[in-house]
């Protein structure tokens, strides 16, 4: 009877952490991003989730719902922070850990060794630096793991969509045959 107990209690407690990761992949009509040892300026406004790691440079996270629970997390960050308007929040320094899960954010990275991974539907911008610019990939490979099937950073500023809207994805659910 105490081992069933036990293993009932061990199921009961690994139940979430095997759902975690589920949690964290894309829904329908989220896009992901994904940029690997980046040097130069991302802007992302999105719902969703981002983890990162800047090697040297700024991060600053405006948090476009502060009343929810969802509060980013920043982890050495080596000088002072500074406030920027009413909910942004400017973090310099070198090995820079960031993670932003649920809720609505507007990030801006600027640096170099810029990684990160992110799911959602938002809007961006992304430009690097003419030497060594990094790799970049939306709704496609992890550069981590593929960087073959990845872009290197463009020069010249490019927006970007990140997932679809339910009007697109209903839109464009209707056709038929290939485009």
């Amino acid at each position: 009877m105490r081992k069933t107990l036990v293993l009932l209690v061990l199921l009961v407690l690994a139940a979430p952490v095997a759902a975690l990761p589920a949690g964290l992949t894309a829904a329908a009509g989220d896009g992901t991003l994904s940029v690997e040892d980046g040097r130069g300026t991302l802007t992302l406004q999105a719902r969703g989730g981002v983890i990162g790691r800047l090697e040297r440079g700024t991060i600053t996270i405006f948090d476009l719902t502060p009343e929810d629970a969802n509060d980013p997390v920043v982890f050495g960050d080596d000088q002072p922070v500074a406030f920027v308007g009413e909910t942004g929040i400017r973090y310099r320094g070198v090995g820079i850990r960031y993670r932003l899960i649920g809720g609505n954010f507007r990030i801006v990275i600027n640096g170099r060794g810029i990684d990160v991974s992110a799911v959602g539907k938002g809007t961006g911008t992304i430009r690097g630096e003419t030497v060594l610019p990094g790799l970049y990939s939306l709704d496609g490979a992890d550069c981590r793991k593929e960087p073959t099937s990845c872009e290197p950073l463009p020069e010249v500023a490019k927006s970007f969509r990140l997932g679809r809207e339910a009007k697109e994805k209903n839109a464009n659910s209707g056709r038929s045959g290939s485009d």
